[in-house]
């Protein structure tokens, strides 16, 4: 018997999957059970998410019982939404101030060095999707937190950011770069690959560069040009003057390789406004299961609107879906 889920519920359960605070957590949980359709089809359902409230509520009581805390590792942020970035680069690069821009996390913009001590996540917001930016603290010779480098490998991409202000900012790139090289770190397409450290875990790029509007700026601009080349593009920003900021998380959700597709019930609209991302070359049965594993096994066609197809075609589980489709599943 199909489950015949509402949309209400699908969002819900979407919420609840990138909601790390415990309490909130149950909150969305207690209310999917409140939403979902109670009938034969959604019995087994019904019992998970009893079970899992029931779990939930004997954790937090145990956590008050016995006054746990428990503080999050520094070199463990919780990934959130479409994609993890973390911020690199040297002192007074600019790092705080694009992440203060463009989220509302509260980061420490300084004149001086090392005025991050500690990473600062933040969610920032282009077009229909969320990215997460860590501010990081910087690298530099004379200090660097050694948990930075972990917060690298884990996270998606390594979004670099270099400050055109600098009047070193060769020797800052290049130093940043071999440092990271060093911890094992290798950034795609400024790096290459060095056969006496074959374990070297390869990140994909995002190069930034704030101060577009300071002095000398395309002087310098041009010189990091120079020493790039064609690998890479270089994405200039100004956070001040909130210049740039938009192509470059444009740039972001683009270096994590995804597309977006839609969703809509039967007679209703699609939810543009909550995409379901994909990696290119996914199908509609791969669509099916990024909202809920029981859609993709009881899943019998889908209705597709797109470019390449015609409005409301009916196509099967292996049908590849296109950046920018529509789906209706049915069951």
């Amino acid at each position: 018997m199909p489950a015949n889920l509402p949309p209400q519920y699908t969002k819900l359960e979407q919420e609840c999957s990138l909601e790390k605070d415990p309490k909130k957590r149950l909150a969305l949980l207690e209310r999917m059970l409140a939403e979902i359709p109670k009938h034969k089809g959604t019995s087994h359902m019904v019992g998970e998410l009893k079970h899992k409230i029931s779990k939930m509520k004997s954790q937090l009581e145990a956590g008050l019982k016995h006054g746990a805390s428990r503080q999050t590792s520094l070199d463990h942020i919780p990934r959130e939404g479409a994609g993890q970035f973390a911020l690199v680069g040297p002192p007074n690069s600019g790092k705080s101030s694009i992440v203060g821009a463009v989220t509302r996390a509260t980061v420490e913009i300084a004149e001086w060095p090392f005025a991050t001590r500690k990473p600062v996540p933040g969610m920032a917001a282009w077009e229909n999707v969320h990215l997460q930016l860590i501010d990081l603290p910087p690298i530099a010779e004379e200090h660097c937190e050694p948990y930075v480098f972990n917060i690298i490998r884990t996270a998606d991409v390594a979004l670099l950011v270099i400050s055109l202000g600098d009047d070193d900012l060769l020797g800052e790139y290049d130093y940043v770069l071999n440092r990271l090289h060093q911890a094992k770190i290798r950034l795609h397409g400024l790096v290459d690959p060095d056969p006496q450290i074959p374990t070297a875990v390869e990140k994909t790029t995002v190069l930034a560069v704030t101060g577009i509007d300071l002095p000398d700026a395309a002087t310098r601009l041009m010189l990091l040009q120079d020493v790039v080349g064609d690998r890479i593009p270089i994405w200039p920003v100004s956070s001040p003057q909130q210049r740039g900021l938009k192509e470059l998380l444009g740039a972001c959700f683009a270096s994590l390789g995804l597309m977006r597709a839609y969703t809509k019930t039967p007679g209703h609209p699609a939810d543009m406004d909550d995409p379901v991302l994909l990696t290119h070359g996914a199908t509609v049965a791969d669509a099916a299961r990024s909202i809920h594993k029981e859609f993709a096994e009881k899943l019998q066609f889908a209705k597709i609107w797109g470019k390449h197809i015609f409005d409301g075609q009916r196509v099967m589980a292996d049908h590849v879906v296109e950046d920018g489709d529509i789906l209706e599943f049915h069951m």
